[in-house]
């Protein structure tokens, strides 16, 4: 493996609550459920994780506040990493997930507690903001005359696959001066964030990242040293070059690959529309984590803030900060009846 720059790479319920029922305004398929309390709740519901979502976490707490004027939040936002442990220690009740779980703290979770998290989604990721959750592009010199490429062939480019491997633009189709070209691969330190879930959404056939694979990681709190940044800028000095970075580092002189899914054979370009709309393959999303046990104590005050989250006033706040991208009504449907399931 070729490396370019070594990777250095809860609000907690003290609970008494009070529950009045008043009935929950339920999701129709077409548009998000306007929050109604199905209890007033009294407490204090302890958040652990990302400072990142610091901005959104308040926009919820306000608007929740105004249904639920008796709840109060203790943040501790120091890390993401902090997120699960903060959990299955007890001392959060909520992990603000700035990102998606990772097998190893669902294994840690899950021999801590016994059972498995439930990690909500609250928002599609980013598709353009540096530093946070953002869409991943595939981005290739502006002379190279490919037009898209499918989750497969990218399998077959990245990883270690020894069947039908990619190693050439040729063995893409492309001809001329380009059919025996090396391919030049560029992407993220692999066990950045980044890698882990392109990995996750991609390899299939693979086990491991190909070793000619160039890797980058942040070199500095200067933009021009952000690993995204270093990954388009070394595509675009190189003719054969391929990469992973976000559009917010795009520049004349690379281009963003429509990409398609044996799911949809139709190439889908990488623009805001379609990772709002989860088309684009390489979205990604952002995560609360709870204990889930309906048993707990504090599960219906926790549960509660949740649906106001996944609620049409939870989305617009998501909306409202900006770095993030709401839940399209079905997604929110189906965290919402994950909630409702613990």
């Amino acid at each position: 493996m070729v490396t370019d720059q070594p990777n250095r790479p809860l609000k907690t319920f003290a609970l008494g609550f009070v529950m009045l029922a008043i009935p929950r305004v339920h999701a129709q398929n077409s548009s998000l459920p306007t929050y109604t309390p199905s209890h007033q709740v009294t407490g204090v519901i302890r958040i652990w994780g990302s400072p990142q979502m610091g901005d959104l976490l308040r926009r919820y707490e306000k608007g929740f506040q105004k249904a639920q004027p008796s709840v109060r939040f203790q943040g501790n936002l120091k890390s993401t990493v902090t997120a699960v442990v903060g959990v299955y220690t007890e001392r959060a009740d909520i992990g603000l997930l700035g990102r998606e779980i990772w097998p190893s703290e669902e294994q840690a979770f899950e021999s801590i507690a016994g059972h498995p998290p439930i990690a909500i989604e609250i928002a599609t990721g980013a598709y353009d903001v540096p530093k946070a959750t953002y869409a991943l592009m595939i981005f290739v010199h502006r002379s190279n005359p490919i037009a898209s490429l499918s989750t497969v062939q990218l399998d077959r480019i990245f990883g270690n696959t020894r069947k039908k491997s990619i190693r050439t633009w040729g063995d893409l189709g492309l001809k001329g001066t380009w059919t025996t070209r090396r391919i030049h691969l560029y992407g993220f330190s692999t066990d950045n964030d980044k890698s882990l879930i392109f990995s996750r959404l991609i390899f299939t056939q693979s086990t491991r990242w190909n070793c000619a694979l160039r890797e980058y990681a942040n070199i500095s709190i200067d933009p021009a040293g952000d690993a995204g940044n270093l990954i388009v800028r070394a595509v675009a000095k190189d003719p054969s070059g391929i990469g992973i970075s976000n559009i917010h580092y795009s520049t004349p002189d690379v281009r963003a690959l429509p990409l398609s899914t044996q799911d949809h054979e139709s190439p889908v370009a990488p623009t805001r529309e379609n990772v709002a709309s989860r088309r684009y393959p390489l979205f990604r999303a952002v995560y609360l984590v709870i204990d889930g046990r309906a048993d707990s104590p504090t599960y219906p005050i926790v549960s509660e803030f949740l649906h106001y989250v996944l609620s049409e006033q939870g989305q617009e706040d998501v909306r409202n900060e900006g770095t993030y991208i709401p839940l399209t009504p079905d997604i929110a449907e189906k965290q919402r009846r994950l909630l409702d399931s613990p």
